[in-house]
């Protein structure tokens, strides 16, 4: 490969991805907490609400349950149009809820149309990955992966921000933002069909000739085959489980027990984590791309235990400048989590191996992210709930639950990573 069309191919996903950025970012779960926490409030019960506010902080996540679908649909398919089409339909979606009634029905539908937005984007990460791998070699994986995240992330930042601003000043305003933001997103979505994928063809007539697709059964099966990819997806699936518990809660309890605006509650839940990625990233790039995806783990997890230990310190104390802190953390985990979300899996993929490719391996990946996503925020706000029923304002205490766990799986990659060293991992 040329450096002229490697330079054109990451011209390419820096255009597409830095537009689709602004309708990701109405399409983050923290924005939407804030919006239906905030727009729906009396409208249904407070039991209902915050309920709804688990499902659309959990969407981004769950929705990456039928990851192994969009492996099946895409067998034999052009990667690069798959991915504009569902792009187009995340802008459409995103388009479609600035027309939301703020009641009950509006509710339902705001919620069903965030849950379609969120699966098509699992099919866009799901399929991307595929792409990924097949143009840019792994020593510079890392590295292109954070330049995407860098420019991402920074307009994403500046559009959460710009949503909390206008919700403060005007809050039915925030319709135009999303029309705005989504038909500003459409062009990125159409230009990514554009795109060159590294030896296509072959690849399509390859797929093409084989009926080896990806199913449940198989997805089961590769965890068990591969037993140092199964431990990594157990201590992930672990360390995920608390990271996607504690938002719901926090969401909630910003809003019911703080009197910070709406601009301060998402700079805390999104756009200062966003901003923080392009400070990060490129460190954390340089980790995973010298060592293993373990190794990088073992270190990255403890930014997500203190950036919850934080969190929950703020609740306890009252004192408000802590979410800030906190929220400063975790955009520094997060800008970690970009980069080993996307490559973690490929440590994992033999050369050699004729029985699944890597999409598979992300599919398994993403197939579980969303597993503990339908569960682990209900279950986040289900504790909440149950700690305000006994006494109220003791919810403050709900995110201990959140850090054990995620306590739990740092743990579970430094032992993982040890045995790796010692050669007793299998």
């Amino acid at each position: 490969m040329s450096r002229a069309t490697l330079a054109a191919r990451i011209r390419r996903e820096l255009t597409t991805w830095t537009s689709l950025a602004f309708v990701l970012a109405l399409l983050e779960g923290g924005v939407i907490g804030v919006l239906i926490k905030n727009g729906f409030d009396g409208q249904v019960s407070d039991w209902l609400l915050n309920l709804s506010v688990a499902i659309g902080t959990g969407a981004p996540f769950y929705s990456n349950l039928i990851s192994f679908i969009w492996v099946r649909i895409s067998h034999g398919r052009s990667r690069a149009k798959m991915i504009s089409n569902l792009a187009i339909i995340c802008c459409l979606c995103a388009l479609s809820i600035s027309l939301v009634p703020f009641n009950s029905f509006g509710l339902g539908l705001l919620l069903a149309l965030f849950v379609c937005a969120r699966i098509c984007w699992s099919g866009i990460l799901t399929i991307r990955s595929d792409i990924w791998r097949a143009n840019y070699p792994r020593h510079i994986r890392g590295k292109v992966t954070a330049k995407l995240a860098t420019l991402t992330s920074l307009l994403m930042s500046v559009a959460a921000m710009a949503i909390g601003k206008v919700l403060d000043w005007n809050f039915g305003a925030f319709k135009w933002l999303f029309i705005s933001f989504s038909i500003l997103s459409l062009t990125g979505a159409f230009r990514y069909r554009l795109l060159s994928v590294r030896h296509h063809q072959k690849s399509i007539q390859r797929e093409k000739a084989t009926t080896n697709t990806i199913s449940v059964a198989k997805m089961f099966r590769l965890l068990t085959e591969n037993k140092s990819f199964g431990k990594y997806m157990l201590a992930m699936f672990t360390l995920g489980s608390g990271n996607l518990m504690f938002m719901a809660p926090l969401i909630v309890y910003l809003n019911e027990y703080t009197d910070l605006t709406k601009s301060s509650q998402i700079l805390i839940t999104t756009a200062i984590p966003l901003a923080l990625i392009p400070l990060a990233v490129g460190g954390w790039a340089r980790l995973l791309d010298n060592n293993h995806i373990f190794h990088f783990r073992a270190i990255h997890s403890w930014g997500f235990v203190i950036a919850i230990s934080i969190f929950l310190t703020a609740q306890i104390t009252s004192w408000d400048f802590l979410y800030f802190v906190g929220a400063c953390c975790y955009g520094v985990a997060i800008s970690g989590g970009v980069i080993g979300w996307n490559l973690g899996h490929n440590d994992f993929v033999s050369q050699s191996e004729k029985s699944h490719n890597p999409m598979q391996y992300m599919a398994v990946h993403v197939s579980l992210t969303g597993l503990r996503g339908l569960i682990m925020p209900l279950l986040g706000i289900g504790f909440y709930q149950w700690l305000e029923f006994i006494e109220p304002q003791l919810g403050k205490f709900a995110l201990l639950l959140p850090l054990t766990i995620t306590s739990t799986g740092g743990i579970l990659f430094v032992k993982f990573n040890r045995q790796r060293i010692s050669g007793r991992l299998s």
